[in-house]
């Protein structure tokens, strides 16, 4: 009599565990989305900082950082004491919370002047 009771027993904790093990799935792979996407801005601000030290002008390096980390970046330059400055940044929404809230990734790269 135990043996009929314990049938389909299984079948029921898949289905209470499934959505736990799909919220996993996507934190995971959110993580990483966010993890490529710092990559990607840390890459574009170095490429535009080297591309203002070798003496570009701020429209080559904006267009370089936005070829490397996309159209939707925020690219700020400065410099001071022989350097340029560049700063990267971009808003990351977190589609499983209410109402898309987000956070804004940001990296920053700074070149000595090949100029002087």
């Amino acid at each position: 009599m135990g043996v009929s009771r314990q049938r389909g027993s299984s079948t029921a904790e898949v289905a209470v565990l499934l959505p736990g093990i799909a919220l996993l799935v996507a934190l995971a792979v959110g993580a990483g989305s966010i993890g490529a996407t710092q990559v990607r801005l840390e890459q574009a601000a170095r490429a535009a900082a080297r591309e203002l030290a070798r003496g570009e002008a701020a429209a080559v390096a904006h267009q370089t950082a936005r070829r490397l980390a996309g159209d939707e970046i925020t690219v700020g330059i400065g410099g001071g004491d022989g350097f340029r400055t560049v700063r990267v940044s971009v808003e990351v929404g977190l589609p499983l919370l209410s109402g898309g809230a987000g956070f804004a990734l940001t990296a920053e790269a700074s070149a000595r002047n090949e100029q002087e």
